[in-house]
């Protein structure tokens, strides 16, 4: 259970020592509370939002009079997991993949059809949803791994629907109106969106935000970053690269100044698996040429783009296609930023960015 307190701090309130920890030390003692929010009356007034979703965390600030209450980012929250999340077995996308006739009366799900479509257009297939049953055997889905290294023709069988894209046509006429109805039309078949359906959904809160007439906001879940608009000051928006280290750190290799973009990143150093035989690594993104985890060069991958589903997307690609190909994929599409990541602690990293 989420307990939810509004907390309003004004001008002429003054806090010892720093504001945030004394406000989230004195919630969390009395009440346990996941998600605490102030706002500053002001000429432009300030709203802070931070919390618990998604199995992370998210902090969000909006500028403007446009009354955003807790409830309102928990609800949009709820609405795009009942649609997106695959720990959700009642949720339309579980529902998709377990052989069910969807009425997809939620623009959520038709939105995750078009973004995959085009991501995977994007990247030649780097990106390819339907490597779901494939991603769940390695372990990196819901359930726990079945598939061992070394199982080849296990790997086989799973990798038959893989590559398959008779669902791009149901991507393609698919509208959000629940008088239609779709369906996977190949047994076997499934889609995973996990590559961007969090930097989806940061979208999904903006969008909200626009429409309830914020004048700019800052969207971060689970470290994927949408801004827009400007804020009062007219200093920009400042996002910090971490260091790519399995244990979190608060030291950073760059800070990027973003502003009506989105930020994402995707890394094997913190979500990978173990071979209880030999003792190797082996991180969460796959080749979907091969089903096989994939060997890249890349430790690290930040890529910042018009929105947050694609630019999480395309840092999982990154991860697959590797240092040389994303360079090749950067310069023809210079609209893009990225900070790439590679080599080793033992050696050095690297890095290798656009950014100036």
């Amino acid at each position: 259970m989420t307990l939810v307190f509004p907390l309003r701090m004004c001008p002429s309130m003054t806090l010892v020592g720093n504001p945030h920890l004394l406000r989230k030390a004195a919630l969390a003692a009395f009440f346990g509370a996941l998600l605490w929010v102030s706002g500053c009356q002001s000429v432009e007034e300030t709203f802070y939002f931070e919390g618990e979703a998604q199995a992370t965390t998210f902090h969000i600030t909006v500028y403007g009079d446009a009354r955003i209450e807790a409830s309102d980012i928990q609800r949009w929250l709820a609405e795009y997991n009942h649609v997106a999340s695959p720990w959700d077995s009642t949720s339309l996308i579980s529902a998709l993949n377990g052989r069910a006739v969807v009425a997809p009366d939620h623009p959520y799900l038709c939105e995750m059809l078009k973004i995959g479509r085009e991501l995977h257009r994007m990247t030649d297939g780097a990106l390819d949803p339907t490597l779901a049953p494939v991603i769940e055997a390695w372990g990196f889905g819901v359930g726990p791994a079945t598939l061992r290294p070394g199982d080849t023709l296990a790997l086989e069988a799973l990798m038959e629907h893989v590559g398959d894209t008779s669902w791009f046509s149901m991507a393609k006429a698919c509208t959000g109106k629940s008088v239609m109805k779709i369906y996977l039309e190949r047994a076997g078949m499934q889609l995973n969106f996990m590559s961007f359906s969090q930097g989806h959904s940061v979208d999904v809160v903006l969008d909200s935000l626009k429409a309830r007439g914020a004048t700019a906001a800052f969207v971060e879940i689970g470290g994927e970053v949408r801004t827009f608009g400007q804020k009062p000051d007219g200093s920009p928006f400042r996002v910090g690269i971490e260091q790519p280290r399995e244990a979190k750190s608060e030291e950073l290799l760059e800070t990027v100044e973003l502003q009506e973009r989105a930020l994402a990143t995707s890394g094997n150093y913190r979500n990978y698996k173990t071979d209880p035989a030999t003792g190797a690594h082996f991180g969460h993104t796959l080749d979907a040429r091969t089903g096989w985890p994939a060997q890249t060069d890349v430790l690290s991958a930040t890529m910042i783009g018009p929105t947050c589903a694609l630019a999480d997307g395309m840092a999982t690609a990154a991860m697959a296609m590797g240092l040389e190909r994303t360079q090749t994929w950067l310069s023809a599409h210079p609209e893009w930023d990225a900070v790439l990541i590679y080599g080793s602690e033992e050696e050095g990293l690297q890095v290798w960015s656009t950014l100036k």
